[in-house]
């Protein structure tokens, strides 16, 4: 159970991250004290499932983005589940210049 805190806390984290929200900033809008939100992203921590909601609320994320999911391929990095939603909400022909852009990021990035 220990690990699964642990991984569940490692979601939010990047996801706040990701954001560029600190964890006060986070902790605030969820109403939870901060050092209690920081034991959670450590994994030091569970959050009751109202916790969890208000969290993903905080982030603007579905509740089920901050649970890892049995099978480590099955969903992508929060990373990738942030740059998904921003990209989502530009024009057809801006996602497809947005993704040369990363494809081509990652390809010098992998050299």
């Amino acid at each position: 159970m220990d690990r699964l805190f642990a991984e569940i806390g490692s979601r939010i984290r990047a996801l706040r991250q990701a954001r560029k929200l600190t964890q006060a900033q986070v902790a605030e809008a969820a109403g939870i004290d901060s050092s209690f939100y920081g034991q959670i992203e450590r994994g030091a921590n569970v959050p009751s499932v109202r916790t969890l909601l208000s969290v993903a609320e905080a982030l603007g994320v579905e509740p089920s983005q901050l649970l890892p999911s049995r099978k480590a391929k099955e969903r992508p990095s929060p990373h990738a589940e942030v740059v998904r939603d921003i990209v989502s909400e530009l024009a057809p022909e801006d996602q497809r210049l947005v993704a040369g852009l990363v494809r081509d990021v990652a390809a010098r990035m992998r050299r």
